[in-house]
């Protein structure tokens, strides 16, 4: 039994691309013409190799016994197969007589005869040509010289689909792989140049697979996208501008790893395929998840996203080549389409399994006009039950954010769309990767924000609002803080009708011009004398939804302003919130996309997530409640105070409130509690007129409460009955 030897190819990293997909040419080599029961693995940014060659057989296999694949693109112009092309490497393949480039001998001469056949045709389009020579290509190449093929196109009814990986169809604008590969495979294999008795030739190949040495490089050979840093151009180096220098082993062995892609999107491209997805780990871009994201990256100023696989478990290349035909990343039933799609598929385990963790790789345009791989960052798998989880409720977005790329696309895309896509994608990918609660928060709050965008823009008559969320949003978002509960009670508010009485809407008609209804669902409403929240002040909009409320009830006929919900809110946040302890921005922006959620029925009045222990004494918050918001929130309940006393709604003290006349709508309040056979304890509201207290207070009446904090505002505001005189 040959005995196995473990090495560590320290040339080889997840990043740059060139780098990742040089690790898989090498195993894929090493696998296919050496050793069949080959291992390989990535462990701390470094690959490892398991194989029965120890570092110098390694390297004199590469040397001496390696056969190149032959990569050749008769369809291409400067692919060394017309006349005016530069063909001295594909000469010089030629010139060689050995064994280990036989393939390409019979390759290079059925492209030359596909070429010929293809000239020697009427065309009235040159496009019809070259649709014509890529399909004689697949026809008439050896077996054995399909994998580029399949890796660089695939033809469909439609004509032919070019993976962002190989460029389109084997060249990236002037730049042509595969003469560029034959240049690279003749400088690389040439054993006849030495320097003290190494050939240059092992001390390249010793840096590509080992980094070490410093080996003479090649001046001005392109590496193309798959090396950003290796492109030369301005600030290149330490002066002003600098040519590229190429390890031709690094270019050679990047493309046979390039070529592990071959033949999968053959197998998974359907009529119905619209994106880049038909290719292996290959997305459209989403403009979001990484520091250099810009709005015009949803359109030509990117190619698509890359996902690189890495796994941390010994792999044989079966296996491997068994992940890469598939390609599978899912969200649901569907393939996902988008890198925003990608995220979530890794967060909820719908990629095949064996994968650690994915590096994200975007085509865009960076350095002027020039497509480069630029790393977005690397996306770990999770195993937690509770991510997985937490990502599937994003199912509720889907439909509503595909309608907002819909109409990115085009010149004609209204301004701000960009950037309303950006921060959900931002957030989801966020979420993803980390999947806290507060995480998810933030994807609502993305989302809210484009839907307020949406209801001043002129897209309303192509996107409808979002429609609806499922409550298991409120479990997967709730990070037990104040913000998010206080959020939480407003967002559920919802009018409760008794027998014969009209209903009010929910909050939501407060929140945005929608009219909401069965099941919640909502429409936009451009007429909607409800919604008055505004670009103003946080505190005068809280009062501005209360004020309508207020006035819809009377209108109704309601004997209370219709703020009942499903969730209350906490005595002790009502505390923080009036002492500026709460971000009362973040309850706003969290309240609108949680009123999306359909609020089945009201929950019981003493019912509450958190457990005895974790919840504050009544008193202890109680006693720091200012006794002018207590006693004006009881003249505000929407139900009845008790069995005995009926407490009318004082409705009269909110434009009193919202001029800064504290004192006057407290004193409305105490004559309304007197006149329903109550006495406060003070005349003093102990708020001074037109402070910034008293517009919190003011703010505070629109949170719901339930009947247990509404006795213990009775307790802090009233006399005790057997005090009553």
């Amino acid at each position: 039994m040959n005995q196995l030897h473990e090495l560590e190819l320290s040339g080889c990293a997840p990043e740059p691309l060139m780098s990742y997909l040089k690790a898989l040419g090498i195993f894929r080599i090493v696998a296919e013409q050496i050793d069949p029961q080959a291992r390989a693995w990535w462990a701390n940014d470094l690959f490892f190799l398991s194989s029965t060659l120890d570092r110098d057989a390694l390297l004199d296999f590469f040397l001496n016994e390696y056969r190149p694949t032959p990569i050749v693109s008769p369809w291409n112009s400067g692919s060394g197969f017309n006349p005016k092309d530069n063909s001295k490497a594909m000469d010089a393949i030629l010139d060689i007589e050995s064994p280990r480039f036989g393939l390409w001998y019979e390759t290079i001469a059925t492209g030359r005869r596909v070429l010929a056949q293809a000239e020697s045709m009427q065309w009235s389009k040159k496009a019809n040509m070259k649709t014509w020579t890529l399909a004689q290509c697949r026809i008439q190449f050896p077996d054995d010289a399909l994998d580029w093929l399949d890796a660089s196109y695939v033809l469909t009814a439609d004509g032919a689909k070019f993976p962002p990986l190989l460029g389109t169809g084997g060249n990236d604008g002037r730049l042509e792989f595969s003469n560029n590969y034959m240049q690279n495979v003749a400088s690389a294999l040439n054993l006849d140049e030495r320097r003290n008795g190494l050939t240059i030739a092992r001390d390249r190949l010793g840096a590509a697979l080992f980094d070490e040495g410093s080996p003479q490089l090649l001046k001005n050979r392109s590496t193309g996208f798959f090396n950003p840093g290796g492109v030369g151009g301005a600030n290149a180096s330490t002066g002003f501008n600098d040519a590229s220098l190429t390890n031709p082993w690094d270019y050679v062995l990047m493309f046979e790893g390039a070529l592990l892609f071959a033949g999968a999107a053959a197998r998974r491209l359907s009529a119905q395929s619209q994106s880049k997805a038909v290719f292996p780990f290959t997305v459209d871009n989403s403009a979001g998840g990484y520091g250099t994201a810009s709005d015009s990256e949803y359109g030509d100023a990117s190619r698509a996203e890359f996902w690189a696989p890495v796994w941390d478990r010994p792999a044989s290349f079966r296996e491997l080549r068994q992940l890469v035909s598939e390609g599978r990343a899912q969200i649901g039933r569907r393939q996902v389409a988008t890198g925003t799609d990608f995220a979530r598929a890794v967060a909820g385990l719908g990629t095949d399994r064996g994968v650690s963790q994915f590096h994200r790789y975007g085509f865009l345009v960076r350095n002027g006009l020039a497509y480069l791989a630029a790393p977005l960052g690397r996306f770990r798998i999770r195993q937690s039950n509770d991510t997985v989880d937490g990502a599937n409720v994003l199912f509720d977005l889907d439909q509503w954010i595909d309608s907002l790329r819909r109409n990115i696309a085009g010149r004609n895309a209204p301004a701000g769309l960009g950037s309303m896509l950006r921060q959900i994608d931002d957030a989801i990918i966020e979420f993803c990767q980390r999947g806290q609660p507060r995480d998810l928060q933030n994807v609502l709050i993305a989302v809210g924000r484009a839907e307020r965008w949406l209801g001043k823009s002129g897209l309303r008559e192509k996107v409808s609002p979002l429609n609806t969320l499922r409550q298991k949003w409120l479990k997967h978002a709730d990070d037990d803080t104040p913000e998010f509960r206080l959020a939480r009670s407003l967002a559920s508010i919802l009018h409760e009708p008794k027998d014969g009485q009209r209903k009010v809407g929910p909050i939501r008609e407060n929140l945005e011009p929608v009219k909401t209804h069965q099941r919640q669902r909502a429409e936009w409403d451009e007429s909607s004398r409800s919604f008055v929240w505004s670009a103003g002040d946080t505190l005068a909009n809280m009062l501005a939804v209360l004020e309508r409320r207020c006035l819809d009830g009377r209108m109704q006929g309601l004997n209370h302003p219709p703020i009942e919900s499903t969730y209350s809110a906490r005595l002790g946040d009502i505390v923080a919130f009036l002492n500026d302890a709460v971000d009362v921005q973040r309850v706003v922006d969290l309240a609108l996309p949680l009123s999306f959620i359909r609020y089945r029925h009201r929950r019981n009045e003493n019912d509450s997530k958190q457990s005895p222990q974790s919840s504050p004494p009544l008193d202890l918050p109680t006693a720091y409640l200012p006794t002018a918001y207590a006693a004006m929130k009881l003249t505000l309940l929407p139900r009845e105070f008790d069995q005995d006393v009926e407490i009318s709604s004082e409705p009269a003290m909110l434009p009193l409130l919202r001029a800064g006349r504290v004192e006057d709508a407290y004193r409305l309040a105490y004559r309304r509690l007197v006149s329903s056979g109550l006495q406060p304890l003070s005349r003093d509201p102990g708020i001074a007129d037109g402070t910034q207290l008293g517009l919190r207070l003011a703010a505070a009446l629109l949170f719901p409460l339930n009947k247990r904090a509404t006795k213990a505002l009775a307790k802090r505001a009233l006399r005790p009955p057997k005090d009553r005189q």
